[in-house]
């Protein structure tokens, strides 16, 4: 059942999508409609999901799903791939590239691939930490590359 991103419990599991390039006002509209139509039926083991979904930075697609209602399920969790496939294929984007690492360099969102990183970032560069668990991490998320997964890439 689609909720409303922003009512959505802060504990609420997330899954976050990542953009190389920034997102069209058309593209965000698409994406957003596309998954919010996913939602509305999303469920696990025929127990409606308790999900919403928002588009932070013109870059990051986030779904959130409240637990506290349903879990997901490992089925559930598929058919939200599957979506996030279809739109990629769609949109000729990749959204799920999980060797990318999204760094704020001036006031610009860049998309680095991990094996460069090191040639174009320190330590004290601001990160995205796609690998956040709950809504409540979206408040910490930019941090520096030293407080995060790919320190060891600087």
């Amino acid at each position: 059942m689609l909720a409303d991103f922003n009512t959505l419990p802060e504990s609420s599991r997330i899954w976050v999508y990542a953009s190389e390039k920034a997102l069209t006002t058309e593209q965000q509209n698409h994406i957003s409609n596309y998954i919010a139509e996913h939602l509305k039926g999303w469920n696990a083991h025929k127990v409606p999901l308790k999900a919403g979904v928002t588009i932070l930075e013109n870059h990051f697609i986030v779904v959130a799903l409240d637990e506290t209602v349903n879990a997901a399920s490992g089925c559930s969790i598929d058919t939200l791939q599957q979506t996030i496939q279809a739109l990629e294929k769609e949109l000729s984007i990749s959204l799920m590239n999980r060797l990318n690492v999204f760094c704020k360099i001036g006031n610009e969102i860049q998309c680095i691939p991990s094996f460069r990183l090191g040639s174009i970032a320190t330590a004290n560069t601001l990160f995205y930490d796609l690998t956040i668990l709950t809504k409540a991490e979206l408040n910490t998320y930019l941090k520096p590359i030293s407080e995060g997964w790919c320190a060891h890439l600087v």
